[in-house]
């Protein structure tokens, strides 16, 4: 669709809606359709000839980034389109110029750079852009995420605050997300995203509970990033188990496993890639030219070689004996 840009499957979903790229007899009305279709806004510029807007978002399953330049507009959040919404709610980061919200049971509000507003996504307003241009940055959060800081979060529902060291690391990260999003896997981009949300929690004053619990990721992703490194360290060992591993590191061998669920993965697939990447690494290497393929993969940890030959196509596509061939060619 002419004014959406996309990126190609596999990689993460971003949403890049621009004005400029619609046809100039239809601009507006077909930018207002796409704009209403996919944030639940109507779009109204001051000037129709000189209207330009563009908007970028990043969407993820328990939260949604973007960034927003627009000319002299209005943005309003209809009854109905208020109806259509998630639960959700959006914190709105004014980057220049200026603007200004209004939402049923609020006060008018002026949203200048160095304030955080918080919208419930909910409820009808209005926004007016009032600079040229005026930018923004947005994050939109479930609120059911905000359980454990509900106070905080109910004292700043339509209503602005400075950005105090709290938001801004809050806001700084999840700018960097959005900027990466298009560059990252998707299990890279939900664990990045799990951390804007407890940088939000810490924002809004959290209880001791919830801080725990953003601890504790803390901790278990410290402990997974020890538990690889040992394994890097050690992968060749052919007593290489996930018990021994756990023993190592003072942790039940349940818990190492749960570890490495959070990632969509198991500790034996993980220790496989690597020793898989290893061995492929060895046979493009002229150097390993007169190693046999059981030598390298016995190197490499691999005891059983028909298992070996099984992984390592399943993979990477190609049998041992391709790669070694496509290394002679080089």
């Amino acid at each position: 669709m002419a004014g959406i840009e996309t990126y190609p499957r596999g990689r993460m979903k971003i949403l890049s809606i621009r004005s400029q790229d619609f046809e100039i007899s239809r601009r507006v009305e077909e930018f207002q359709n796409v704009v209403a279709t996919i944030t639940k806004v109507d779009f109204v510029p001051d000037d129709r000839k000189s209207f330009t807007s563009e908007t970028s978002i990043g969407v993820l399953q328990n939260m949604i980034v973007g960034y927003g330049r627009h000319s002299a507009s209005t943005a309003i959040r209809t009854v109905s389109h208020a109806a259509e919404t998630d639960d959700n709610v959006m914190f709105h980061v004014p980057l220049s110029g200026s603007s200004s919200i209004e939402q049923r049971g609020g006060e008018y509000t002026e949203l200048k750079p160095g304030l955080v507003y918080a919208d419930p996504g909910e409820v009808p307003g209005v926004i007016r852009f009032h600079g040229e241009p005026t930018e923004g940055f947005y994050v939109s959060i479930p609120r059911s995420h905000f359980s454990a800081a509900a106070r905080g979060l109910n004292a700043m529902l339509r209503r602005s605050v400075p950005l105090t060291p709290q938001w801004r690391v809050f806001f700084n990260y999840a700018r960097s997300l959005h900027a990466e999003m298009s560059d990252l896997a998707l299990e890279e981009a939900e664990q990045c995203a799990t951390h804007v949300q407890d940088l939000a929690l810490m924002a809004l004053g959290a209880t001791r509970e919830a801080a725990e619990i953003a601890a504790g990721r803390g901790v278990r992703a410290a402990r997974l990033k020890a538990i690889k490194a040992h394994i890097e360290r050690n992968l060749t060992a052919p007593n290489l188990t996930a018990d021994g591993v756990a023993s190592r590191h003072g942790i039940s061998p349940r818990y190492l496993r749960s570890l490495f669920e959070t990632e969509g993965t198991s500790f034996g697939d993980f220790v496989a890639a690597r020793r898989l990447a290893l061995a492929y690494r060895m046979l493009s290497d002229p150097c390993n030219a007169t190693s046999s393929i059981a030598s390298i993969a016995l190197a490499t940890g691999f005891g059983d070689l028909s298992w070996f030959n099984v992984r390592f196509r399943r993979a990477y596509g190609m049998t041992p004996k391709d790669v070694r061939a496509l290394a002679r060619l080089r």
